[in-house]
């Protein structure tokens, strides 16, 4: 009987044991501490982006101004360059040059067919109206009055229209001196010797002059095209040349 009852406390002490070890167990499961989170405590600094789009934006505005400021300087210097007064002579001095050895060459051709008679008509023109303004251009940089009314309304007017004729007569004179050199020298292999030699020499002259010859057209028509490019008025063309509605 003693044992009996010695078991039956033992098995009561057990009892008691386990129930304050599930009660532990819960407590522990329900008020324990939260798994730590970094980023949800707060306790680490957050990253500064408002001071990272302020730098990125002040790197830009610096970039900004070191382009526009070295676009300023080498607009300084072409204004600079263009505005030298020896850069007209130089212009009408390389078209009587190139003119020249063109309609020269030309010349000393054995075989003349029409259209080395039309570049060497062509050259001679230009020739002698180059002449002409680089003798004006000379006066000018000299200071020398000439008789013939350098800078009224109706020899600027001839300046312009001659200046845009000869560039269309050089451009198809070189044209057609170069189909026939192609045909002739490159496929036919004639004339023999050195007569291919010098179609093609006077060919490249008279290209050279072409381009020269276009310089004062773009310098009489680029101020006209930009004013009319800001304009809202119908074409370009139209403000360009100012056409009535």
């Amino acid at each position: 009987e003693r044992s009996s009852l010695r078991l039956s406390a033992l098995k009561l002490v057990e009892s008691e044991n386990n129930t304050t070890l599930i009660t532990m167990m819960q407590s522990d499961a329900g008020g324990g501490a939260a798994p730590s989170n970094p980023s949800a405590s707060g306790d680490l600094p957050t990253s500064d982006t408002g001071g990272a789009a302020a730098a990125a934006s002040a790197m830009a505005d610096k970039a900004k101004q070191h382009i526009s400021a070295v676009g300023s300087q080498v607009q300084v210097q072409v204004q600079g360059f263009a505005g030298h007064p020896v850069l007209p002579v130089v212009c009408r001095a390389w078209i009587f040059l190139f003119s020249l050895l063109s309609w020269t060459i030309t010349a000393s051709l054995t075989s003349l067919g029409s259209a080395s008679n039309f570049q060497l008509a062509v050259g001679v023109i230009i020739w002698i109206f180059s002449i002409f303004w680089l003798v004006v251009e000379v006066s000018i940089l000299k200071a020398i009055d000439l008789p013939i009314g350098t800078g009224t309304v109706w020899m600027n007017r001839v300046e312009i229209f001659s200046d845009a004729i000869l560039a269309f007569l050089a451009f198809g004179s070189a044209c057609s001196v170069s189909g026939v050199t192609t045909a002739l020298c490159d496929f036919f292999d004639f004339p023999t010797g050195g007569e291919c030699k010098k179609y093609i020499a006077s060919n490249v002259f008279m290209w050279f002059t072409w381009l020269v010859q276009v310089i004062p057209l773009v310098v009489f028509t680029a101020p006209a095209i930009a004013k009319a490019g800001d304009s809202q008025d119908g074409t370009v063309l139209r403000t360009a040349l100012q056409t009535r509605a």
